[in-house]
């Protein structure tokens, strides 16, 4: 069996961005009487914010606001979305934030988080769920200011993970 730790380490990358199919997946479970705040489009293009915003949503949040800082949007928002960074450093940080905040969220992440360890300790005592989708979420890639979509062979799979969203998991 191969352990990864013996594989030659590979770059993370924090720079992909969620298709506008993986936002529809879920737009029955935000009212769009809700303001989202999409709170991880710092030194983005804030595509995710446009695709929200398309599909019928008001949508805080600006490439210029880091969300490990106080901001007013946190305040205003009735519930936080976003795909959050895929390195283990940011991701920490922004999973203990939202668990102080203590407000509605839905983020994306890798399904294989649920089972570290820091994971089990941040949420110990938050009822969360899940949304499952029946396909791997795939992601687009920006470079040279330009939209690089990729082919659909994300090698993980990603999951929905909210809080005071819905109250039991749930496959789409």
């Amino acid at each position: 069996m191969a352990n990864l730790k013996d594989c030659t380490k590979w770059n993370i990358h924090d720079d992909f961005y969620t298709r506008k199919k993986t936002w529809e997946q879920i737009t029955s479970f935000i009212d769009k009487n809700k303001i989202i705040y999409e709170f991880c489009l710092l030194n983005s293009n804030e595509q995710s914010k446009k695709y929200l915003q398309e599909l019928g949503y008001k949508v805080l949040g600006n490439n210029t606001i880091d969300f490990l800082k106080k901001n007013k949007e946190e305040e205003e928002a009735d519930i936080l979305v976003s795909n959050i960074p895929f390195s283990s450093e940011l991701k920490i940080k922004i999973l203990k934030k939202l668990v102080e905040l203590d407000k509605p969220f839905i983020i994306i992440m890798n399904s294989l988080n649920l089972f570290t360890k820091y994971f089990k300790e941040i949420f110990k005592e938050k009822d969360i769920y899940f949304i499952y989708p029946s396909t791997k979420i795939h992601y687009d890639k920006y470079e040279n200011g330009k939209l690089q979509p990729t082919k659909n062979n994300t090698s993980f799979y990603s999951i929905y993970v909210t809080y005071k969203v819905i109250n039991k998991n749930v496959w789409i």
